[in-house]
C-alpha cells in the first residue's frame, strides 16, 4: 500500500526546504505575498449582479456546437488570447443588442 503524505508531513518537508517545485507557475515568476497568492488561487470570477462584493450568482448555460463551429471557436480563442466563455458572452451580447 502506498504511503499518503498528510498535511503535517508536508509542513515539515516545506519547513525543511525538502520540497522541490515540479514546474513554473503559469504566470511565471514569484508570488510576492499572501495577497498575491490569494489572487492567483481565487477561482473563476463571479459574474453575478453583486460581483464587486464577491457575492451574487453567475448563471451557467450549456450548449452543443457543431464540430466546425467548435473548431473555429478554438482557433479564435488561441489567435486572440481569450477564453471560449468570453467569446460566447461577447457574441451573445452583440446578437441580443442587435435584435
Amino acid at each position: 500500500m502506498a504511503h499518503i503524505t498528510d498535511n503535517d508531513e508536508f509542513d515539515a518537508l516545506a519547513t525543511a526546504g525538502a520540497l522541490r517545485p515540479i514546474g513554473q507557475p503559469l504566470g511565471g515568476g514569484d508570488i510576492a505575498d499572501e495577497d498575491g497568492l490569494r489572487a492567483s488561487m481565487g477561482g473563476r470570477p463571479n459574474l453575478g449582479s453583486s460581483r464587486a462584493t464577491g457575492a451574487g450568482a453567475s448563471a451557467r448555460r450549456q450548449v452543443r456546437l457543431p464540430e466546425p463551429l467548435n473548431d473555429a471557436l478554438d482557433a479564435y480563442v488561441v489567435a486572440h488570447a481569450t477564453t471560449p466563455s468570453a467569446v460566447i458572452r461577447d457574441a451573445l451580447t452583440a446578437y441580443l443588442n442587435a435584435a
